[in-house]
């Protein structure tokens, strides 16, 4: 039996042309995503609501340990979301990626017409253990049908997989909704239940850690899990 820590890290870092009084704009916002980014140093990081592959690459400059995936093609760059992997502790076997819709893993724009979404997972090897897994992250449209639909495909995808998953995302489903039963059915744990401690949030009041419709306190309003 071999045990070791793995840092993660789910984070969305909100749109770059959301704008509004009660925010700060991207501009202002970047230098902070960077640093939040380097103060953790996470081993594996999976962001949301990055609109292009020169965003993530600009959050890792001079970060020369993390190796950056998400989807680029000469038709164009879509990083939400987008996985970053400490290549120091380790390797990528395979990669792959689906779109969340009705139409097989292929282009979709959900099982309810709106943005496409994606998931997309690495299988790694860890460089301490020589184990593998596969780490998958994904930010879930928030129409309820869209919802669902995402937790039954990585349910299944998860169901299917040979070797132990890890997925972190911006899920939109707090844990009292049926999408987030469905998700996690009986192949997850949230790492969240299994702290023992409950981490402790500092300068901030509850409500300003819940948005919209998704509750007034936490943490019942958590919809960002890392299972």
């Amino acid at each position: 039996a071999f045990c070791a820590e793995i840092k993660i890290m789910s984070f969305n870092t909100m749109c770059d042309f959301c704008t509004g009084k009660e925010y700060d704009s991207f501009s202002k916002r970047r230098p902070t995503i960077k640093k939040i980014i380097e103060t953790h140093s996470a081993d594996l990081i999976s962001l949301q609501e990055v609109r292009s592959g020169s965003q993530v690459k600009e959050f890792f400059k001079d970060k020369p340990n993390y190796e950056l995936y998400f989807t680029e093609n000469f038709l164009f760059s879509y990083a939400d979301p987008a996985l970053a992997i400490n290549t120091n502790r380790f390797e990528v076997i395979s990669k792959g990626s689906h779109w969340l819709g009705p139409n097989n893993g292929n282009l979709s724009f959900g099982w309810k017409v709106a943005l496409p979404r994606q998931a997309i997972w690495l299988r790694l090897k860890d460089k301490e253990s020589n184990k593998e897994f596969i780490f998958s992250g994904s930010h879930f449209d928030n129409r309820v049908e869209n919802m669902i639909g995402s937790a039954k495909f990585i349910n299944k995808f998860t169901k299917d997989s040979q070797v132990p998953v890890i997925f972190a995302a911006d899920t939109n489903s707090t844990p009292d909704f049926k999408g987030y039963h469905i998700l996690k059915g009986e192949e997850f744990y949230n790492s969240y239940d299994l702290v023992q401690s409950k981490r402790k949030i500092a300068r901030s009041e509850h409500k300003d850690l819940c948005y919209f419709r998704k509750g007034d306190s936490f943490p019942d309003c958590r919809v960002d899990h890392i299972l």
